[in-house]
């Protein structure tokens, strides 16, 4: 469809054509609306007419049109004028990259200045789940002030073969001939496209690599004279060294560029996000001038001379260099950043109270807490290495931290603390520590945690092992909460302490309190509502807020001074028990965990087809649950900023929700009543979570249900109203399961108790049995038991198992599996349960991070990453006190 200057599209006048390929024709024209220019293009006869593609086109512009970057050409409008269909976008003036390689290679400043824009635009999309697929020098503009616009996000899918077999590319390389797959587009292909597998955010990588190989060298990676060689050479040969190519281009470049151009995508960056920071580094550090290029510069303009003088020449040449390099004052050191990847295969999922990371002391290595099949485990990862080695025999564990010499690392798990040596070894019990958090250890072998469970203080214990002792004194009026993250001062005898009071609404007043081995005595240091830890040369680092602070401090007097500074943001910060997710060494090394990333609820039908959302993405806290009439659904919602949830009730028919809370307590796991009246609750209101309830709609109706020492989660409430089950976690990485009556004297009793940890417990409506999740097995597993006295129990799962639900006629249990796929298993509720094989109902690629199903078992509501790429959350800064750039 041609279009001549004048011409109407809808509400937009055309003023010029811009250009045209495969992907369609794009039009400068004007909105007449808004007084602006703008670029339209319309789509090729083969998209507009083909519903399924078209539909499939709204979709991915939809999503890139919500990327909002500054590297990425906005989108305003999708729409449609008679038989042509159009998307309109912002108007770039300037060149596309491919006409400025027209000029030959580019010099290295200006190329790393277009490098890291176009990355940081990749990262961006991949973060949100959008791969480009055609990235190629003619979907990047250059303005004339040199800013860059990555053009074409969601549109190449389109033009690219469907199926992905190579049989449907064209075998000549002319794109006169062959409009929408022409070379352009196949020389920047990755290996696993140009084999028709399956892509990834990688993908764009490789290609990404291929251009910034041209832009360097002024030579195509890969092309080859037909399409079928170059398509080989993608896939088998290795791109011409750079460093013949291009002699004047650092090595550092070089590297980057190769990663990108790995083969296997294992090999390439698993984060763009780590890309971009790369090559902005490199763009902020590194001059245009080589100092290896200096010898090559000079043979080229002075290869007329006799090779004598030139030798004499590049000599004097290379002194002169060398003499400007030693006269220039040595550069400070700069702070370098970078996230640390998940293991493959595993997932990083820290335990409530426990920071999921710890940094040697030395600060050469990093403990990761990651859960392996439904169990967690310890990971450590040299950060000069790219692996991440799992430690033996340290199943259940959690709250990792480390002796002070960096050979040992301690940790909490089955209600013991254990040591094990950082270079492998069985682990050693040292004492018991029912339920505790994370410690710190001194040179005389003196190791100090908190005890949460009964006595609430700061617990004393040798790393040689024996009975833990109070280190503080502990408070018998309840006027305290507990005393919590101790840390060592550097003379090793002196630490710092949290203590926390209650005060309703909410915590607080809390102190940071100084400590000593020599006396239970102590003082306030300040008002804090975070753990702290004092770091070499001289800083207490803290976070309010979500962000991370350094203040001076005098570690000799135990005071602050001067001003607090910004170390980093969006740090992962929990009010409740004031964790702060971050840990550092004396070596200048920091390391941190970010706030958790934003969620969707979905709509999934039985086939796992997404058809409807509910409300917008949001960071989600512990639980939701769909009420018994099917009408309203109960969601914890979290603060980012402070990592405690509010309840919110939604109304499913009208998407209207009403808060129930909006205090810095944290509410979460809710379960509806039998009547859908009530949603009973977990708070922290007084310390360790206990549970409440609330009637929505009734402000004021919260109510004390159940106060006991350690953590108690309501999970279901009975079809008759008569019971609660909930799970009762009296030690780290285990919890049993109790029955709470909801009539007489209340007094709970215990259902099933075993040195395993058992979750999820959900009442089958007729009340006779009790699915639970267990990891008695080793992986967690789907079980189902009579109610009365947890008898006749029964495995469901086949090969592994979480999150058991029920349908509300009893007559369909489900559950996830490890490798994401939600099972059905048919089931004949009576006096005796009868089960058959568990059934595949649908595959969710994204994980499956909690569901709920509703009374007749037709959609399932779903919570999944809003983002598909998710940057690994753990990041490391190197020398992190240049950061502050103020003396103390």
């Amino acid at each position: 469809m041609s279009l001549t200057a004048g011409a109407r599209l809808g509400p937009y006048e055309i003023l010029a054509p811009l250009g045209a390929g495969g992907m369609g024709e794009v039009y400068r024209a004007r909105d007449p609306r808004l007084g602006r220019e703008v670029a339209i293009k319309v789509l090729p006869q083969a998209v507009a007419q083909d519903h399924d593609r078209l539909l499939r086109f709204e979709q991915e512009a939809r999503s890139a049109s919500a990327l909002n970057h500054p590297n990425i050409v906005t989108i305003y409008e999708i729409g449609t004028a008679g038989p042509a269909s159009y998307i309109v976008m912002e108007l770039v003036e300037g060149r596309t990259l491919g006409q400025v390689l027209a000029d030959g290679p580019v010099p290295t400043k200006r190329f790393l200045g277009i490098a890291a824009q176009i990355a940081d635009a990749l990262a961006r999309a991949h973060e949100a789940g959008i791969v480009h697929r055609d990235l190629k020098p003619e979907n990047l503009m250059v303005t004339r002030e040199g800013l860059v616009k990555v053009l074409d996000f969601g549109l190449a899918k389109l033009t690219l073969p469907e199926s992905g077999e190579i049989s449907a590319m064209p075998t000549l390389a002319k794109p006169e001939t062959h409009p929408g797959v022409v070379l352009g587009t196949v020389a920047y292909m990755s290996p696993e496209q140009a084999s028709g597998r399956a892509l990834d955010f990688r993908s764009d990588q490789f290609s990404f690599g291929s251009i910034l190989y041209e832009m360097s060298t002024g030579k195509r990676a890969f092309s080859r004279s037909t399409t079928a060689e170059t398509l080989v050479a993608i896939i088998k040969e290795e791109a011409e060294p750079m460093a013949s190519l291009s002699p004047a281009l650092p090595a550092p470049v070089r590297w980057v560029i190769e990663r990108c151009l790995a083969k296997d995508p294992a090999e390439r960056y698993v984060s763009t996000r780590d890309l971009a920071r790369d090559l902005t580094h490199l763009r902020d550090h590194i001059t245009g001038v080589s100092v290896e290029a200096v010898p090559v510069v000079l043979a080229r303009r002075l290869g007329w001379l006799g090779p004598a003088l030139m030798a004499g020449l590049l000599l004097a040449a290379a002194l002169a260099v060398f003499a400007v390099l030693r006269s220039r004052p040595a550069p400070a050191a700069r702070p370098l950043r970078f996230s640390v990847p998940i293991p493959a295969g595993v997932t990083y999922s820290p335990g409530e109270l426990s920071r999921g990371l710890a940094l040697s002391p030395d600060g050469t290595r990093l403990v990761i807490e990651a859960v392996v099949r439904g169990r967690r485990r310890l990971f450590l990862r040299p950060l000069d290495s790219e692996k991440a080695v799992e430690l033996d025999g340290t199943t259940g564990a959690e709250a990792p931290f480390w002796s002070p010499d960096s050979r040992f690392i301690a940790f909490f798990a089955d209600g013991k603390l254990k040591k094990i040596p950082a270079a492998g070894g069985p682990p050693e019990e040292l004492c018991a520590a029912s339920f505790d958090i994370v410690g710190s250890w001194n040179r005389e072998g003196t190791i100090l945690f908190s005890e949460l469970s009964l006595r609430r203080g700061i617990a004393r214990v040798s790393d040689k092992g024996g009975e833990a002792v109070p280190a503080t004194t502990v408070d018998t009026t309840g006027s305290v909460i507990a005393d919590l993250w101790p840390h060592f001062l550097p003379d090793g005898r002196r630490f710092l302490y949290l203590e926390s009071r209650p005060t309703a609404p909410g915590h607080g007043p809390r102190e940071l309190r100084l400590g000593s081995l020599e006396s239970r005595e102590s003082r306030a240091v300040t008002r804090l509502d975070s753990m702290a830890e004092y770091a070499s040369p001289g800083y207490l680092l803290y976070v309010r807020d979500g962000i991370l602070f350094a203040q001076p401090f005098d570690a000799a007097k135990a005071q602050l001074y001067g001003d607090p500074l910004v170390v980093a943001e969006n740090v992962h910060y929990f009010f409740g028990p004031a964790l702060a997710s971050f840990s550092v060494s004396q070596t200048g090394v920091l390391a941190f965990q970010t706030a958790k990333p934003a969620s969707r609820l979905v709509w999934l039908d039985r086939a796992g087809k997404e058809i409807g959302t509910l409300g917008q993405p949001a960071v989600l806290g512990r639980g939701f649950r769909i009420a018994p009439d099917g009408e309203r659904a109960a969601v914890a919602v979290e603060d980012r900023r402070i990592g405690t949830s509010d309840l919110w009730v939604f109304e499913l028919a009208r998407g209207v929700s009403t808060r129930l809370h909006s205090d810095p307590v944290d509410e979460s796991s809710p379960v509806w009543s039998a009547d859908g009246s009530k949603v009973f609750y977990r708070s922290d209101r007084k310390g360790p979570p206990d549970i409440y309830e609330i009637t929505p709609g009734s402000p004021g109706s919260e109510r004390e249900v159940l106060a006991l020492p350690g953590v108690q989660e309501p999970e279901d409430a009975s079809r008759d109203g008569r019971f609660l089950v909930y799970c009762n976690d009296v030690q780290m990485a285990a919890s049993d399961v109790w029955l709470l009556p909801l009539f007489g004297d209340r007094k709970p009793v215990p259902w099933l108790k075993t040195r395993f940890s058992l979750t999820s417990p959900r009442f089958s409506p007729d009340g006779r049995w009790i699915a639970y999740e267990s990891d008695e097995s080793g992986d967690p597993e789907i079980y189902v038991a009579r109610t009365e006295g947890a008898g006749e129990k029964q495995r469901l799962s086949t090969a592994g198992g979480r999150l058991p639900r029920w349908r509300r006629d009893g007559k369909e249990l489900y559950y996830v599996t490890p490798d994401g796929f939600l099972m059905a298993v048919p089931v004949a509720p009576g006096e005796r349960l009868e089960s058959r094989v568990p059934a595949q109902l649908f595959h969710v690629e994204a994980t499956i991070e909690n569901y709920d199903v509703t009374p007749d078992g037709g959609r399932f509501l779903v919570s999944v990453p809003s983002e598909k790429v998710r940057e690994s959350p753990i990041h490391v800064i190197v020398n992190w006190p240049a950061l502050l750039k103020v003396e103390k």
